[in-house]
């Protein structure tokens, strides 16, 4: 889960949220990666329950000949593959610990007893994963770990569907993070940058230190709310967490803030994280994604997780 852990994985991706699923194929190519095909099916109408962590498929068996009927129209066989889920369904948390348990059951318990006094949620029902990632300048402690949680029921159950295909999902990654990988070659040498992945159901902010995530806030925004609530919404919490940094990282400038958005939000979002974060943001599109060859007409937050995702297929 994650994906944090570098090791080769199949070129197949598959991103799956309330309202599609969509097969990406990449492979490595000189300078970047190729795109051999991307293909898209609808799934029906609240066929996930919802909730804040989303919910499982109210009725498994309408998603099964769906993936079945996307996975026998691509070319060539799909046997093992990487899943990219939105925000809202792994989300993720940063926890400091003086000691870190070696023993799996032990760890597990540590990471379950810190997860349960930062979030509103039953730690029993969700799967739980740590990695540990580089200490705040200011932080006492001698480790801090990154948690992605989700609803066992829900990654399993997506799982189990996948695997009745006949195809093994081996890493499922959260849709931000995913495309901060699409970017790290942009990314990797700079002190601080920061990416904004903007979807229909919210939006995810991710901080990364040369390349590793520092800090990640997923806010969802309901489309009743209006322009003019979601524009205050964004903008206080994009101070807030500017205000965050410099008490964290006194004195650290912002080096880039990148934009993944569809053409038709990108002005909102560009003056937002003007405002909030006192940083001119730069939108990307597919073209500067790390892609070679013709691009298939898929939104760049769609294309950039997945491409993340694909990028992990290292030697």
């Amino acid at each position: 889960m994650l994906g944090l852990d570098p090791r080769p994985v199949p070129p197949h991706v598959f991103l799956l949220d309330g309202e599609r699923l969509i097969y990406g194929r990449f492979v490595r190519a000189e300078s970047g990666y190729e795109v051999e095909e991307v293909s898209q099916i609808d799934l029906p109408g609240g066929l996930f329950a919802h909730g804040p962590l989303g919910g499982p498929m109210h009725d498994v068996g309408l998603f099964k000949p769906l993936l079945s009927e996307l996975v026998n129209s691509v070319s060539g066989e799909i046997k093992e593959a990487s899943l990219v889920v939105p925000d809202a369904w792994l989300r993720v948390a940063f926890a400091e610990f003086d000691t870190v348990p070696s023993r799996a059951d032990k760890r597990d318990e540590a990471l379950r007893w810190k997860l349960k006094r930062q979030v509103p949620f039953r730690v029993e029902d969700l799967r739980l994963q740590g990695v540990e990632v580089t200490r705040l300048p200011a932080q006492q402690e001698a480790h801090r770990l990154l948690l992605a949680f989700g609803l066992e029921s829900m990654l399993r159950q997506a799982e189990d569907a996948f695997a009745a295909g006949g195809v093994r999902i081996g890493r499922i990654l959260n849709a931000s993070l995913a495309a901060v990988d699409s970017v790290r070659q942009v990314i990797g040498g700079l002190e601080l940058s920061a990416l904004v992945l903007v979807t229909d159901e919210g939006y995810g902010l991710t901080f990364a230190q040369r390349g590793e995530p520092l800090l990640h806030r997923f806010r969802a925004l309901d489309a009743a709310m209006g322009s003019e609530a979601a524009a205050h919404l964004v903008l206080r919490d994009l101070k807030l967490t500017q205000t965050f940094l410099g008490a964290q990282l006194p004195g650290r400038k912002i080096d880039r803030v990148l934009l993944v958005a569809a053409p038709a939000n990108q002005r909102f979002w560009l003056d937002s994280l003007e405002e909030g974060l006192r940083q001119f943001p730069v939108a990307l599109g597919r073209e500067q994604l790390p892609l070679r060859g013709r691009l298939p007409e898929v939104s760049p937050a769609v294309l950039a997780p997945m491409v993340g995702a694909a990028c992990w297929e290292i030697a």
